[in-house]
């Protein structure tokens, strides 16, 4: 008699928990293989339909770590953010330093030459993507296609991102 209490109790709690955040974003617990007999666990949040949801829970090592390059090189470079200063902007008065720092010079010079690798068309379907975090059925509304085929074209795109990043 206790046990069933105690079960109904635990099963209530669990019922009043969120199950995930506003935009119907849920967590997930990923383990990554970080050496031969490592491996790591960590949470991943993600919302069905992007890049993390079909990428970063199982498989596609090499798929995901591509994007995922891609994006932090793309944030590091100031371009994600609308709030980062822009090329004209530098320091203030007498004896500081003006200009960008070179952190973020680099990264501008590796998305410059991943664009002019991989293409414009193909970059600007990954930022979507991998960036901003938009659903494989919004890309495909903004480019005028179905899912499906948005969803074949993203994982080409994510397999040219993988060969330039040589994770395949």
């Amino acid at each position: 008699m206790a046990k069933t209490k105690q079960a109904a109790r635990s099963k209530r709690v669990e019922d009043d928990q969120p199950k995930g955040g506003m935009d119907g974003a849920v967590l997930h617990v990923r383990r990554l293989h970080t050496g031969t007999q490592q491996v790591l666990t960590h949470s991943v949040r993600c919302r069905p339909g992007t890049f993390e949801w079909r990428y970063g829970r199982e498989g596609n090592e090499g798929l995901y770590h591509a994007g995922c390059d891609f994006a932090r090189v793309w944030e590091r470079a100031g371009i994600a953010s609308a709030g980062s200063s822009s090329l004209v902007e530098g320091g203030g008065g007498n004896g500081q330093w003006k200009g960008l720092p070179d952190g973020r010079c680099v990264a501008m010079d590796e998305v410059r030459e991943v664009v002019r690798e991989i293409g414009k068309l193909t970059a600007a379907r990954m930022v979507s993507y991998c960036v901003e975090g938009f659903k494989t059925s919004e890309i495909a509304g903004r480019f005028g296609i179905s899912e499906k085929e948005m969803a074949a074209v993203l994982h080409m795109d994510l397999r040219t991102l993988a060969i330039h990043y040589r994770y395949l």
